[in-house]
């Protein structure tokens, strides 16, 4: 990875010495020449190579050094940046801007950062303003749990984020765990010889994430699917056991079942399974991401589950509708998603659980009288935990009204809410109170976001 020349921080230096005298009329110019340098200096550092968090800290150790900006917090994954209020604006609302850093993709972040480091510092007159910088690594947000709540807690949050759209998203989605729970006593096996079926994943991924290139195969999906096509098309086998690992919040990343196959139906088990593989294979091609799924022979299980027991699973496997379950065909938005989070069949009992995100309430219930339906169509118990909407700003606030008014909300209101997974979430709950919304912006905008930002911080515009 490239150093930071010496030169480039000299360069943005003088053009902080020169925004100083800059008067309200030409902040906004002099800013956004500065963006373009705080643009180029990244360029200069960060690479399409991935890095360690800790040259994210050193690189805005030194810019904040150069721009009289302070430090207030350095965690292994986050760091906290503040410009204070200028004298006599003490008591103006304060503002938080969230910043993400994918560690995976550094050169990636150019946009987001260079936008935030700008926009902190703010117009020629504003109130406090923190700039709080979370690792990313691939889909995992690792920082966001580490930055001490005094630094969060604030009148209004912006989280800024890149995409292929301008978009503000005031709330989070609603969300349930559903869980099917089926049991009956082991029994013994009537083949002789065991397979273990696995499949393990490279990262974790956002279930909730359905851009092209970003979804992942649930293990539980693909194993299922197998088992499933297996059985209808007349393969003699038993189940002796089906479970899986996750992290919550995060496509399951391993899955595995052992399976008891009948003597004269090895071989053609055999080739369904290469089958299965390379449709993976083509989707994991596509995803450019290593994957391992393997069928292996294993010792031979004590017990396997009952008829009853192994045939609700497999039924579930064939009816249950996860991934994208409700959406609008016209425009494309989604309006409830799920995914499976985890599976564990052994020892006589069957324990499946499904997360459910939707848009509204009525989306989620919809959903969740399906699941009812199919609940009971394998002979399986049903049960749905709502967890209620995982974050909402205040709409009458003046950060809703301000940036709602400044990018208005494409096509229906639902757009304002998204099934993703954000660092909001996760403040949310801790800070459930906490006004903020979310800023997605395509690279071509920045300026325009730049110059929003900082219209939304000026006393004098709001007032």
């Amino acid at each position: 990875m490239k150093r930071l020349l010496p030169f480039i921080i000299s360069t943005i230096f003088v053009l902080t010495l020169s925004l100083s005298g800059c008067s309200e009329m030409d902040r906004s110019g002099e800013l956004r020449e500065f963006l373009s340098a705080n643009e180029d200096a990244f360029s200069e550092v960060f690479t399409e190579e991935s890095c360690a968090f800790r040259e994210c800290n050193r690189y805005m150790e030194k810019w904040a050094k150069a721009n009289n900006i302070e430090v207030a917090f350095e965690g292994e994954h986050s760091m906290v940046l503040t410009n204070g209020a200028v004298k006599g604006y003490e008591d103006e609302p304060d503002c938080v801007l969230l910043c993400s850093f994918d560690t995976e993709k550094p050169s990636s972040n150019k946009d987001l950062i260079s936008t935030g480091q700008t926009a902190l510092l703010g117009p020629v007159d504003h109130g406090d303003i923190t700039l709080v910088i979370t690792e990313h690594s691939g889909a995992q947000s690792l920082g966001i749990a580490e930055v001490p709540e005094e630094y969060i807690k604030c009148d209004n949050l912006i989280n800024l984020n890149t995409g292929n759209s301008n978009t503000i998203l005031t709330a989070g989605p609603v969300a349930a765990t559903s869980t099917f729970h089926n049991s009956s006593k082991d029994t013994e096996s009537n083949y002789a010889q065991a397979f273990e079926i696995k499949m393990s994943m490279p990262e974790y991924t956002d279930p909730f994430d359905f851009v092209k290139g970003n979804s992942y195969p649930n293990p539980i999906n693909t194993i299922g699917s197998f088992l499933a096509s297996g059985k209808s098309s007349g393969k003699l086998f038993d189940i002796a056991s089906f479970t899986s690992k996750s992290n919550k919040g995060y496509t399951p990343y391993f899955a595995s079942a052992i399976v008891v196959v009948d003597s004269n139906h090895i071989e053609s088990f055999k080739s369904r399974f290469e089958k299965s593989y390379d449709n993976m294979a083509d989707k994991f091609e596509n995803l450019e991401a290593e994957f391992e799924y393997t069928m292996e022979e294993t010792d031979m299980p004590d017990k396997v589950l009952s008829e009853d027991v192994a045939g609700n699973l497999v039924s579930l496997m064939y009816t249950l509708n996860t991934g994208v379950c409700q959406q609008d065909e016209d425009s494309g938005l989604i309006y409830a998603a799920s995914y499976i989070e985890s599976v564990n069949a052994s020892k006589g009992n069957l324990d499946l659980v499904v997360n459910i995100r939707a848009r509204g309430e009525s989306y989620l219930d919809s959903l969740s009288t399906e699941y009812e339906t199919t609940a009971g169509l394998c002979s399986t118990t049903y049960k749905c935990k709502k967890t209620g909407r995982l974050w909402n700003s205040d709409a009458k606030s003046t950060l809703v009204g301000f940036f709602t008014g400044a990018v208005p909300l494409q096509g229906q209101i639902e757009s304002a809410t998204s099934l993703r997974q954000y660092e909001n979430d996760i403040i949310a709950k801790d800070m459930p109170e906490q006004n903020m919304i979310i800023y997605t912006f395509e690279k071509g905008d920045r300026k325009t976001v730049l110059e929003n930002i900082i219209n939304f911080l000026d006393p004098s515009i709001q007032k």
